[in-house]
């Protein structure tokens, strides 16, 4: 399952394709992960767009994930490659993707200013749906309730999803990244909606340095490999130095779905 997925790399340069000349209901945000959460953004775009003439349903979403470039000391990892972001996006019912292919120059814009490249991109935008805690532009100063007057005095309807909470708190990337830095895999999977999954793309043993995604601790855990047209059960190891290793051994695995039972890796 795929949809067609456009990068946009320069600020001031509109990407090939666009404006698209279509009624669009829009998502917004980093998505890492498509967690639950994110799970109701997306589903508010696609059943928006199905009231319109010829409506679209799409999705921005920014590559790498702000937070690595703005705060590198803190931010722990990615939840998700943006090929598995890609194929959420389209299992929810989005027929597009705008991927900002984040760097100093969009850093440095202003909020305001990105908008307008918005507008630009799409002039007959009806809709675009964000999270609560939406933040755009150098220094955050665009926030949702700025954007929804801002679009609203331009004839733009904005849809601010609130928190989906647990019994713990709100759901957010950056509470299944703690959690899956500590281990606890089965929260980040209650969160996630699904059990956690690290791309991998080849065979192992693989270096931590070759995996961009959040890896859980030292240990090892029970999980399915899959290939292309196949899975089997096993165990994945996370060494100390970051390498990890899988029995059995398979080869050319895609993807890990990872399991919430760990113990430690035998010496």
């Amino acid at each position: 399952m795929s949809i067609p997925v456009t990068y946009w790399t320069d600020p001031d340069a509109p990407p090939d394709g666009f404006p698209t000349r279509r009624p669009v209901s829009l998502a917004v945000g980093v998505f890492d992960g498509v967690h639950r959460g994110h799970q109701e953004l997306l589903k508010r775009a696609v059943d928006d767009a199905a009231q319109l003439d010829d409506g679209i349903p799409a999705v921005l979403t920014f590559d790498p994930n702000p937070a690595r470039l703005v705060r590198p000391d803190s931010y722990l990892g990615d939840l998700s490659t943006v090929g598995e972001r890609m194929h959420r996006f389209a299992e929810s019912g989005i027929e597009e993707a705008i991927v900002v292919s984040f760097s100093t120059a969009f850093a440095s814009m202003s909020g305001y200013a990105f908008l307008e490249r918005i507008l630009h991109l799409f002039p007959h935008l009806q809709l675009m749906v964000v999270g609560f805690n939406f933040h755009l532009g150098h220094n955050r100063d665009v926030h949702a309730e700025e954007l929804a007057r801002w679009m609203g005095r331009r004839g733009i309807r904005v849809d601010i999803v609130q928190a989906l909470k647990d019994n713990v708190d709100s759901i957010s990337s950056s509470r299944i990244r703690r959690a899956v830095a500590a281990g606890d895999l089965g929260n980040a999977a209650a969160m996630l909606g699904r059990p956690y999954t690290v791309a991998v793309d080849g065979q192992l043993p693989s270096h931590r340095n070759e995996c961009s995604q959040l890896l859980p601790p030292v240990g090892r855990y029970p999980c399915t490999f899959v290939h292309e047209g196949f899975s089997r059960e096993g165990m994945m190891g996370v060494a100390e130095n970051g390498t990890l290793a899988w029995e059995p051994r398979t080869e050319n695995t895609r993807y890990v779905i990872l399991r919430s039972t760990t113990d430690g890796i035998d010496s």
